[in-house]
């Protein structure tokens, strides 16, 4: 009775398939400082998510029995009072929700025009990317943040919706600028010339092709964007033209608690400048790491 050859097995066939998204995720999770921000990152979404959960204060409730004198933190309030009597710890709470909601709006809208702008100034080069090129030149020569302090003086609107809008439509130029650059390295690829070859629609080659594979810095850039534009906001809201009261942001509440009547409450102000610093720095860290994790040629990222 022969015997059956023995099954030569390739070693390759022991490798476990890594998927793309697997493989970012093994990369990013090395960089601690940015598993550190995305936790933080986790905890402040969660808690604007279940700010009426947290606290069983409405945020714009004025206690008479206690205004005009702020009181400590304690465990009736967490974070004291502000000195119309008003739960701090609420109002931190669904300030979070504001300024979160502010810099994921403005980022999607600042995201989207940009890298639609860029995709389109890089495919097509020439004097059309001259064109483009030159008005995001001219956006970048003002200071975005006083052209926004304009924008928001002359439109006399200080809504949500406008603050958004605003910060997301003055905002999108380095976003531009960066798929500009990703666009004109990948359009000279073999792959899309031999897609131009077979008579491929310009929209296809752009929307199939290129953008795909343009997003990875894009991503950075949009997580870094979320923090910039929270620091903006709350930036608007400290100098009057941003989230109006009675509504509760981090920013009005630095305004209000530099008033002359509560300096002796110094909580009014720490609390709500550390969460704006420890907000932007978790996004901040996520971008870094994403970074790091979405570059092929990284390392992993830093231990």
């Amino acid at each position: 009775m022969t015997s059956l050859p023995a099954k030569v097995v390739d070693t390759e066939d022991l490798t476990p398939h890594v998927s793309m998204l697997t493989d970012i995720w093994r990369r990013f999770r090395r960089n601690r400082l940015a598993l550190v921000g995305l936790a933080l990152v986790f905890v402040l979404l969660l808690a604007a998510a279940l700010a009426p959960l947290l606290s069983h204060y409405d945020p714009n409730a004025i206690d008479t029995s206690i205004m005009g004198t702020p009181q400590t933190p304690s465990l009736h309030h967490l974070f004291g009072t502000d000195d119309d009597g008003r739960d701090y710890f609420a109002r931190m709470l669904f300030g979070a929700r504001i300024s979160l909601e502010v810099g994921f709006s403005a980022m999607i809208i600042a995201v989207t025009f940009g890298t639609f702008y860029g995709a389109v100034s890089g495919y097509f080069g020439g004097w059309v990317d001259s064109v483009l090129m030159r008005f995001v030149d001219m956006m970048l020569s003002f200071p975005t943040f006083f052209l926004i302090l304009a924008v928001e003086a002359l439109t006399n609107n200080f809504s949500i919706i406008v603050i958004m809008l605003v910060i997301g439509l003055l905002s999108w130029m380095s976003v531009a600028r960066l798929v500009r650059g990703q666009i004109l390295s990948l359009r000279e690829r073999d792959y899309i010339s031999a897609a131009k070859a077979v008579g491929a629609p310009d929209g296809r080659i752009m929307w199939r092709h290129l953008l795909p594979n343009a997003l990875a810095p894009v991503i950075v850039a949009a997580t870094l964007a979320i923090g910039n534009n929270i620091l903006t906001e709350s930036a608007l809201s400290y100098l009057g033209l941003g989230v109006q009261p009675p509504t509760a942001s981090w920013g009005n509440s630095l305004q209000k608690a530099l008033d002359p009547d509560v300096l002796g409450a110094p909580w009014l102000t720490f609390i709500p400048g550390l969460l704006i610093v420890i907000t932007v720095m978790a996004f901040n860290l996520v971008g870094e790491g994403l970074r790091d994790a979405l570059d092929p040629r990284s390392s992993g990222g830093r231990a």
